[in-house]
């Protein structure tokens, strides 16, 4: 007869420890006592880690092959621009070569052009306007002085003195010259790069993509065709949808202050347009130019005006322009594009502030194209349904041959 203290038949004998739990309880792991959002959120924070640690180490390897990078960056930038003409020379029977040519030494030849016609007239009118300044200054003043705010002149004064007495002796003027030197040597070499690979990208850009698919493994070719063309579409969107928008503010704003009167029309209208291709700060610098410079020409009247003309004009492009032409594009929150715009200027400086939108509106539309396809596959899967259990049934003939 069985008492209370034996055990089944077959089954292990329990041992109590002195606090009363089986071994079996105190040797169960740690990580089946971790709370489940515990052990998930550990999970996510190391992986994070590593993405940060290994995005920090690209960065600085980019950071220090930034005469290489970045001319790449801007050539591929440029190269949506360019094309698109050369394709169409193309088509009406002219190299390859010969196209990729044109497009890019006829671009840089009317860069150059544009920048020697408005030298002359920029250095002469800035000559005319230096009195005015002067003057604008002064009114400038005035108007602190007797404002709410009874800012001093002498405290600015002494404050631009102190600020120019900074400068150090001859040996660190010396210094800042030879690197101001370097600095300008340096940029050459990127602006000779840039346009050697622009020129390549132009004229072997489909070979230059097959060469990269043809040596990417069979199973991520689609994913890399797919993501590479989403990619590409996105930043010819916002670079031409960007330069459009830009030229039509430029034309704008440039009537009113022809109009107007106010002198350095064609500088202040190219500087609006390459303000543009850095939101909301680029316009608001271009904007800003503008009105001091009809402050110091026409007055506070005039500057109103322009004011008024800039703001209206940035209206138009903000509720209009970009919904209209830009639809196409990549769009990016403001919060996104003041992001990126802080992050590119502290890495690179003004370059990493022209660059950063356009990288970030590639990187979101990689972005989508991975989710769109993470999705497609998501549903197809459900669609077929589970796979079947079991092993697979076997062929007609070997199921007869098991029957005899």
């Amino acid at each position: 007869m069985a008492t209370g203290d034996e055990q089944p038949t077959g089954s292990a004998p329990r041992r109590w420890s002195p606090m009363g739990l089986r071994a079996s309880d105190r040797s169960t792991p740690d990580v089946e006592r971790v709370p489940s959002w515990l052990a998930t959120a550990a999970s996510w924070t190391w992986r994070v880690l590593v993405l940060i640690v290994g995005a920090g180490a690209v960065l600085y390897l980019l950071g220090r092959l930034a005469l290489v990078t970045i001319p790449l960056i801007v050539a591929l930038i440029l190269a949506t621009l360019c094309v698109p003409p050369a394709r169409a020379l193309e088509a009406r029977g002219v190299p390859r070569a010969g196209a990729a040519a044109i497009v890019v030494l006829g671009g840089l030849a009317a860069i150059g052009g544009l920048i020697a016609a408005l030298t002359p007239a920029f250095v002469r009118q800035v000559r005319e306007l230096q009195p005015t300044i002067a003057q604008a200054v002064d009114q400038l003043f005035d108007f602190l002085e007797s404002s709410p705010l009874n800012y001093d002149r002498q405290e600015v004064m002494d404050l631009v003195s102190r600020f120019t007495e900074q400068g150090g002796g001859g040996s660190e003027v010396a210094s800042q010259v030879a690197s101001g030197l370097v600095i300008f040597a340096q940029g050459l070499a990127a602006l000779a790069l840039a346009l050697v690979v622009l020129f390549f990208f132009v004229k072997d850009g489909a070979r230059i993509v097959d060469w990269f698919i043809a040596r990417t493994p069979a199973d991520y070719r689609d994913l890399v065709r797919g993501t590479g063309h989403r990619a590409w579409t996105a930043l010819a969107g916002f670079v031409r949808g960007t330069a459009t928008i830009a030229l039509i503010d430029a034309i704008a704003i440039g009537i009113g202050l022809a109009i107007l009167g106010v002198p350095l029309v064609l500088p202040l209208a190219l500087l609006v347009f390459l303000g543009a291709f850095i939101p909301v700060i680029g316009a608001f610098v271009s904007g800003l130019i503008a009105v001091l410079v009809a402050l110091a020409s026409g007055g506070f009247v005039q500057a109103l005006i322009v004011l008024a003309i800039v703001f209206g004009v940035q209206q138009i492009e903000g509720n209009v322009l970009q919904p209209t032409i830009m639809r196409r594009a990549v769009a990016l929150h403001p919060v996104v594009v003041l992001c990126a715009l802080s992050a590119g200027g502290v890495l690179a400086g003004v370059v990493g502030a022209f660059l950063a939108v356009p990288l970030a509106a590639v990187a979101s539309a990689v972005g989508n194209e991975l989710r769109l396809r993470h999705e497609a596959g998501a549903a197809e899967i459900a669609e077929a349904g589970p796979e079947p259990l079991g092993p697979p049934s076997e062929p007609a003939d070997q199921a007869g041959h098991h029957d005899s």
